[in-house]
């Protein structure tokens, strides 16, 4: 097996989830039930670029927020898809945040990074109310995982904010050393080089906000998500990290117990939000 196979195997999941293809277009048939089901606010401006919006799902009686941001290596997808996340916390009282971005190749990798901090302030700031504020988690997956996770090396107190915002993160199924996606073939949008990838490498990154964090990975995702959450786990050992790994799941189902009231991750996230994790 050619360097190139291996780290497509390892790292592209449409190569080793056999029904990939329907995967997508049954999360439009979710989201749009949640879009239906929910009153929200769409599509609220944080940054200049046309992607960068969010939707915001306000709980009845709201006395929390979960922050999501959707994977897609980068480079596909956007909040409408994983819209259905929501379900698991509206119902609740836990006001939910979906959070756009621009994709590669359009932007950079780098620059991504740069408008998801602006989301997370301009959610802090203009979108939650006091009660919603002071109780915040962020959860991301794929793509999201890593961002969501670039949460906790984030000097916040530069943006006018509290040191530690969150009470918690959920990375699920990330990529944080990016530097194996120079040999595959997504890195035709993502753009790493031997020179940019290490910048970005959150294993290399300083801890700057503290909060607990559970790395999660899927039972049958192939052994560099669980390497990679082990090892960031590893570099972040002063937080205290947690890995979850869901049995029979893959990077795609993985997903699932988030949105589920009654899911495992659903109970994860609600515990950090009681401050009890």
């Amino acid at each position: 097996m050619t360097e190139h196979n291996w780290h497509e195997l390892q790292y592209n999941p449409r190569t080793t989830v056999a029904n990939a293809s329907e995967i997508i277009p049954a999360w439009k048939i979710r989201a749009a039930e949640t879009r239906e089901k929910f009153l929200f606010d769409a599509d609220i401006f944080y940054g200049p670029h046309p992607r960068e919006v969010l939707d915001f799902y306000r709980a009845p009686n709201s006395k929390a927020t979960m922050i999501y941001i959707h994977g897609g290596y980068w480079r596909m997808l956007s909040k409408v898809e994983t819209s259905w996340v929501a379900d698991g916390f509206v119902g609740q009282g836990v006001s939910v945040a979906l959070i756009n971005y621009p994709l590669c190749p359009d932007v950079s990798l780098g620059d991504i990074r740069g408008s998801i901090i602006s989301a997370f302030v301009h959610v802090y700031k203009d979108v939650l109310n006091d009660e919603e504020r002071a109780n915040i988690i962020v959860a991301g997956h794929s793509a999201g995982g890593h961002l969501a996770a670039l949460h906790l090396a984030t000097d916040w107190a530069a943006y006018g904010m509290p040191e530690n915002p969150v009470a918690g993160v959920i990375a699920i199924s990330g990529i944080y050393d990016v530097a194996p996606l120079i040999h595959t073939s997504m890195n035709a949008d993502i753009c790493l080089t031997e020179e940019s990838a290490p910048a970005l490498n959150l294993m290399a990154s300083e801890i700057k906000s503290r909060a607990p964090i559970v790395f999660v990975v899927g039972g049958d995702e192939p052994s560099e998500f669980h390497r990679q959450a082990a090892d960031l786990a590893k570099a972040w050992a002063s937080l205290h990290p947690k890995i979850l790994n869901l049995p029979h799941t893959n990077h795609f189902t993985v997903v699932d117990s988030l949105a589920d009231p009654q899911g495992e991750l659903n109970k994860v996230a609600l515990a950090m939000l009681s401050r009890r994790f």
